[in-house]
């Protein structure tokens, strides 16, 4: 990814959680993983990945709601990261885009 940045990060024994915003190609996109005990217990699987990608046409949107200039990829994520930067980022995420009609796609696995 482009301009990546991490969101929210830990490492223990229980649990590794990892969340990063940034571009691939001219998309915007946050992607992350848990993995981990905690994870098995909750999911009955080892490992859970997801994903919020909002495409290059929806952009326009987001970069004015933010007071960006279009197209200033680095700034935009700097600007989402102040208020994404939580172990909740992509319901944080997923909720903002939403209130803000603007469409995006999920993957979760």
């Amino acid at each position: 990814m482009e301009h990546k940045k991490k969101l929210f990060s830990i490492d223990n024994e229980n649990i590794r959680v990892m969340i990063n915003l940034g571009f691939d190609g001219e998309d915007l996109k946050l992607d992350g993983y848990d993995i981990g005990k905690s994870v098995s217990d909750m999911w009955g699987d080892s490992d859970y990945e997801y994903s919020i990608t909002v495409s290059e046409g929806e952009l326009p949107r987001l970069y004015e709601l933010n007071r960006v200039p279009f197209g200033n990829k680095k700034k935009l994520i700097s600007v989402l990261a102040k208020f994404l930067s939580d172990n909740k980022a992509f319901t944080l995420f997923h909720d903002y885009l939403k209130e803000n009609n603007i469409p995006f796609t999920c993957f979760s696995y």
